[in-house]
């Protein structure tokens, strides 16, 4: 609120902590609208180390004290103690985890409230918010049967409050993958006027042509900087009209060669890397494992099959 005047704010510019999760995928974060600003919000979203401190010391670790008494000896005795608890010689942070009951999550939950909006006022009017993450084989079913979709779609918002939904306030990602066996399969840039134009057919072709020149809206992804190998991405809110689609992507998943959770072999490189005799030597190693892989994706190491790539389409 800004004097009164309701605004809307993407989410993810609202200040926000990971709290908890539930099993693997599905994290829990707690949301601190008060705490927004506009300024702030293009400089990032992270809490004060100060504003952690007081979360944990005055409200976190005396809700468990009084909502789960019994657990009080598992939470360390301060922000700063938990900290240095869990930090590791290498400076970096590896948590652990401490499970609640089931039945006592609705007092967890409304004490943790009522307490960080009585220490900070900044704090007021927190909510909660649940992020479920690599879902989208968790369901796969027949889309051709009424039974199995309606079965999908239980087991996809079993945590959620379908009743309370707004349908207007969400989007649907619909995501095709084509491949052919054997084969690296990808988009040719000749024909992405006739995939636009199919997937908004109620779009006249001048405004996809329009759309197409808009570099804000729309960009190419050349695959091994080759002309007529590219995928794309565009912003088709204010051309899709009653077609409804406001984002469409189309890309090859060749990226799954060398994708990696952590730097490695395939990292970016630094210019000054060259300038080092030992690094140099590194380098060149790496380029000889990533030749290797490279060839065997191509099916040219024997004994090894190839690697198949696929294009994908998400709207």
């Amino acid at each position: 609120m800004n004097q009164g005047t309701e605004i809307c704010v993407l989410m993810h510019k609202i200040p926000n902590i990971a709290l908890g999760k539930v099993q693997q995928r599905h994290v829990m974060r707690v949301f601190f609208p008060q705490l927004y600003s506009h300024s702030a919000s293009l400089l990032g979203v992270g809490m004060s180390q100060a504003d952690l401190a007081l979360i944990y010391d005055r409200c976190l670790r005396p809700t468990m004290a009084e909502v789960i008494p019994e657990s009080t000896d598992q939470w360390p005795t301060s922000y700063a103690t938990a900290y240095t608890q869990f930090r590791n010689r290498f400076g970096t942070l590896a948590f652990s985890s401490i499970d609640i009951p089931w039945y006592r999550l609705e007092d967890v939950a409304q004490t943790l409230l009522t307490k960080l909006g009585d220490k900070k006022p900044a704090f007021k009017d927190a909510y909660f918010v649940h992020k479920l993450r690599g879902m989208k084989n968790a369901t796969v079913h027949n889309g051709g049967d009424e039974y199995e979709r309606q079965l999908a779609f239980k087991d996809m918002f079993e945590h959620v409050d379908v009743g309370s939904l707004v349908v207007q306030d969400w989007q649907v990602d619909v995501a095709l993958a084509i491949g052919v066996l054997g084969h690296v399969v990808t988009w040719r840039e000749s024909c992405h006027q006739e995939l636009l134009g199919h997937l908004m057919p109620n779009t006249p072709m001048p405004r996809i042509d329009h759309l197409m020149k808009k570099k804000g809206n729309f960009h190419l992804d050349r695959t091994l900087q080759v002309k007529e190998f590219a995928g794309f991405r565009a912003n088709t809110a204010n051309v899709a009209g009653r077609d409804g689609i406001s984002y469409m992507q189309a890309y090859c998943t060749s990226k799954n060669v060398t994708y990696q959770l952590n730097p490695g072999v395939f990292r970016r490189r630094q210019a000054k890397e060259l300038l080092q005799k030992e690094m140099e030597e590194k380098i060149i190693w790496d380029l000889d494992v990533m030749s290797k892989i490279f060839f065997e994706c191509a099916g040219e190491q024997e004994g090894v099959a190839g690697r198949d790539g696929c294009t994908r389409l998400e709207i």
